[in-house]
């Protein structure tokens, strides 16, 4: 299959509205959805097979071994999920555009079927996959779509390699930063400091099972709480599951994306940019995240989704796909 595809800042003014307040206590980074598929990610539920002649595959100048599912004939379109997910999350969408595309969806290191993870997974690390992926499918002009941290990905292979090779780029639900402090309210949760985002990664690098297994719990209401409790035989069993897990290159992952600020990059963006932002997502709801992409980069068009949560894509994959198609075609 690759053979084919070979052939074919001075940041703005501050903004008018007044910041959110933090919250009093550290938010919780992931809904019931969120945990769960992190679960699956893990290798804790069954990822299933995928079809015969879907996936392809790419190994990185480090020696990993990243997988690649592909689909369509036409212009390259390269869809990058999130923390927590894969490319099973793409496919409602991705069916749609593979009618008029070469949709290309990989798994993320330490995701989905890419495992074992081989060293530490940064933000420059999957910049650095995304531009080998590129190399390796002979992609020299591509529309790039990445979700949360796969938008962080996007921002990051932006800054380090520039916009030769990017016919244009949308990113779904992501602050170019997404610590907060005085002079920044518009990352996660309005008020999530590095001092909070650091103490979270501590627990979890001291205790993965009691940290993911409590956000479980407490988005999945008192039965589930029960069930995966220390004593109940589901919280036993995931506890011995999750002890055996290396969670250390995620958690490098996750002080990366803390450490990013992509602000300044982005005000000098000259790729036509799309951004499409959930009006009710857990993360940044109610911050005036389209005001400040609106006023960084003149040339973007915002489209926020009134209903959806923090995957636009994944609650309303018709009308994203839709949307993405009219965005391509009035920049082709």
């Amino acid at each position: 299959m690759s053979g084919g595809l070979r052939a074919s800042v001075g940041l703005p003014a501050m903004l008018d509205r007044a910041p959110p307040e933090p919250p009093p206590h550290p938010p919780r980074l992931t809904g019931l959805r969120g945990a769960l598929n992190a679960l699956r990610n893990f290798g804790l539920v069954g990822l299933g097979t995928p079809g015969a002649g879907e996936y392809d595959s790419f190994t990185a100048s480090d020696g990993q071994v990243v997988p690649v599912y592909v689909l369509g004939k036409g212009p390259p379109l390269v869809l990058v999920h999130g923390v927590g997910c894969s490319h099973r999350d793409w496919m409602p969408v991705a069916r749609r555009l593979a009618r008029r595309h070469c949709v290309l969806a990989w798994d993320a290191r330490g995701h989905g079927s890419c495992r074992p993870v081989r060293g530490s997974i940064t933000l420059a690390r999957l910049a650095c996959d995304l531009a080998e992926m590129l190399d390796h499918f002979g992609l020299q002009r591509s529309a790039l779509v990445g979700h949360s941290m796969g938008a962080l990905t996007l921002m990051q292979y932006l800054h380090l390699y520039g916009t030769q090779r990017v016919a244009a780029v949308a990113l779904v639900d992501q602050s170019p930063r997404i610590v907060t402090d005085d002079s920044w309210r518009l990352g996660l949760f309005g008020g999530c400091s590095a001092t909070m985002l650091s103490g979270l990664i501590a627990g979890a690098r001291q205790d993965l099972a009691e940290t993911l297994l409590n956000e479980v719990g407490t988005f999945g209401g008192a039965w589930l709480k029960r069930q995966l409790g220390v004593e109940a035989s589901l919280g036993r069993m995931l506890r011995r599951r999750l002890g055996r897990i290396d969670v250390r290159p995620l958690l490098d992952l996750a002080e990366s994306m803390a450490q990013a600020d992509f602000r300044a990059s982005l005000s000098r963006l000259d790729a036509p940019l799309l951004v499409v932002l959930g009006a009710r997502s857990p993360h940044y709801a109610g911050l005036p995240l389209d005001a400040w992409y609106r006023d960084t980069v003149k040339h973007a068009q915002i489209s926020v989704y009134p209903r959806a949560g923090h995957s636009p894509h994944v609650s309303e994959p018709l009308r994203f796909a839709r949307e993405l198609e009219r965005f391509l075609d009035d920049h082709a």
